[in-house]
C-alpha cells in the first residue's frame, strides 16, 4: 500500500478537517473575490473613463456617539471661527460643508501618493450622505479627478481632520497632475486637528480621531474596521492579488472618520459656547478652554477658577493660579492679584516669579514698602538657588537693584520714626 495521495484525497481530507500531515498538503487555492461582490454602489461613467461609487445615507437626527449628526448644523457662526482660527468660517452656510477624507497608497504624502478613495459627507435635506470614489485599478484615476472635478464646486465650505496637511495637498497634487484646478483651493477650511489638540492634549495621550471618538466623542467602531496604518498595504495587496474581501473594512473606516466629523466640530462648540454645563471637562480641558478664552479676548476668569478647584497641585496649578493674578493686575484689582501671588508663592515655594510680582504690587500700588521689600528679599533667595546662568543674574542683578531701592525709601522713614520718639 502506497502513502502517496492522489491530489482529490487530499482535498477530500482537508475539506473533512484531517489534518494529520497537514504540512505536506499543498495549498488550497483561494479564489479573489471581485470588488463588485463586496462592495455596495457601482460604476460610475465619465468621459474619462469610470470609477467606483458607494452611496451611504443616514437620517441626519441620528446619534452618532454623544450627538446626532445634525448637532453640526446648529454651531453659532462665531463659535465655527472661534474653532478655527479663521473669521472666514462664520461667513458660510454650514448646510453647505463638506467632510472630506481619503485613504491614500501611502501616509507619508508626496506627488507619488495617490488617493484610492475620497470619502465625501454632506447633508441633504433630512439625511447626512456619505459618497465614496474608490479606485478599482489605478488606472481609474483619471475618472475619480473628473468626477470630483464636476461634483465639488458645489460646496462652500470645508472640513477636515488633519487635512490642511495630508488629505488636501494630496489631492491638490493629484489635480495638478491631471492638469486641473483643484475646486477647493480657497474655500474656508476648517482642519479639527488643531483645536482638538489645543483641549485635550494635556489630557488625553493621542489626539487622534480614533482616540477622541474613544475617550470623547463615545463612538465604538465595530469589528469591522481596520488600523489607519495597515489601509495602505490592504489596498496593494488587493492591487497585486485582486482579492477584495479586505476593502469594505477600509470604507467602513473612511466611513467613520468622516461621520466622526460633524460630531466632533459640534461638541468643540458645545464646549466653548457653554463650559460651566459641561461637568465631565477635567482640570486640564478648562485651563485649555481658559487660554482658548484669554486669546479671544474673552473674560476667562471663571473658568481658571473651575480649572483651579479641579486640578491637583503642579505645573497646570501654577498655569491658573499666574492667569487669576495677571488677570486681576489687567483689571486694577491690586489686592485681588496680591492674592493668587501669595497662593503660588505658598504652593511653589522655589518660583521667583510670585514673590516679585508680590513687591511690585507692594511697592507700586499698595503703597507698603516694608512689605515690598520682605518679598524682594524672599525673592533674592529663591533667585540664589536657581541653576547658574545667565538668566539667573539677571534675575540677581534685577531683584539687588529692587531691593537698594526700597531700603533707601525705607531708610527715612525709619530715621523720622526714631527722632520722632
Amino acid at each position: 500500500m502506497t502513502n502517496d495521495l492522489s491530489p482529490n484525497l487530499r482535498e477530500r481530507l482537508r475539506r473533512l478537517g484531517i489534518v494529520r500531515g497537514a504540512r505536506a498538503l499543498p495549498p488550497s487555492p483561494r479564489r479573489p473575490v471581485a470588488v463588485e461582490s463586496v462592495l455596495p454602489g457601482g460604476f460610475h461613467e465619465t468621459p474619462a473613463g469610470r470609477c467606483w461609487l458607494a452611496r451611504t445615507e443616514y437620517p441626519a437626527g441620528q446619534a452618532h456617539g454623544r450627538l446626532p449628526l445634525e448637532s453640526f448644523l446648529a454651531l453659532p457662526p462665531h463659535i465655527l471661527a472661534l474653532i478655527g482660527g479663521d473669521p472666514s468660517l462664520a461667513t458660510v452656510p454650514l448646510s453647505q460643508a463638506l467632510f472630506l477624507d481619503t485613504e491614500t497608497t501611502g501616509l507619508s504624502g508626496g506627488t507619488g501618493t495617490m488617493a484610492f478613495l475620497v470619502g465625501l459627507g454632506f447633508f441633504e435635506g433630512d439625511r447626512f450622505v456619505v459618497l465614496q470614489a474608490f479606485l478599482r485599478d489605478p488606472g481609474d484615476e483619471p475618472a475619480m479627478i473628473h468626477f470630483l472635478a464636476g461634483f465639488l464646486p458645489q460646496f462652500r465650505l470645508l472640513v477636515t481632520f488633519n487635512g490642511r496637511g495630508f488629505d488636501v495637498p494630496i489631492l491638490q497634487n493629484r489635480f495638478v497632475l491631471a492638469r486641473r484646478p483643484f475646486p477647493l483651493d480657497g474655500v474656508p477650511h476648517l482642519d479639527l486637528l488643531a483645536p482638538s489638540r489645543r483641549l485635550w492634549r494635556e489630557r488625553l495621550v493621542s489626539c487622534a480621531l480614533t482616540a477622541l471618538e474613544r475617550d470623547v466623542l463615545g463612538v465604538v467602531r465595530d469589528q469591522a474596521d481596520i488600523p489607519s496604518g495597515v489601509i495602505p498595504l490592504v489596498y496593494r495587496d488587493y492591487l497585486r492579488t485582486g482579492d477584495a474581501r479586505e476593502i469594505p473594512r477600509i470604507l467602513y473606516h473612511n466611513r467613520m472618520d468622516i461621520l466622526s466629523m460633524p460630531v466632533l466640530a459640534a461638541y468643540l462648540g458645545r464646549v466653548l459656547v457653554n463650559p460651566g454645563g459641561e461637568t465631565e471637562l477635567s482640570g486640564e480641558e478648562l485651563g485649555a478652554l481658559a487660554r482658548w478664552y484669554g486669546q479671544a479676548g474673552w473674560d476667562a476668569e471663571s473658568l481658571l477658577r473651575a480649572a483651579l478647584a479641579r486640578t491637583r497641585p503642579g505645573k497646570h496649578r501654577t498655569r491658573y493660579l499666574i492667569g487669576l493674578a495677571l488677570s486681576a493686575r489687567r483689571r486694577g484689582e491690586w489686592a485681588r492679584s496680591v492674592e493668587w501671588w501669595q497662593q503660588l508663592a505658598l504652593e511653589a515655594p522655589d518660583r521667583v516669579q510670585p514673590a516679585v510680582e508680590l513687591a511690585k504690587a507692594y511697592e507700586w500700588h499698595l503703597g507698603n514698602p516694608t512689605l515690598a521689600l520682605e518679598w524682594a528679599r524672599v525673592a533674592l533667595r529663591r533667585a540664589e538657588k536657581l541653576p547658574p546662568g545667565p538668566h539667573r543674574e539677571r534675575e540677581i542683578a534685577e531683584i539687588q537693584h529692587r531691593i537698594r531701592r526700597l531700603e533707601r525709601r525705607i531708610l527715612p522713614l525709619l530715621q523720622l520714626e526714631v527722632s520722632g520718639n
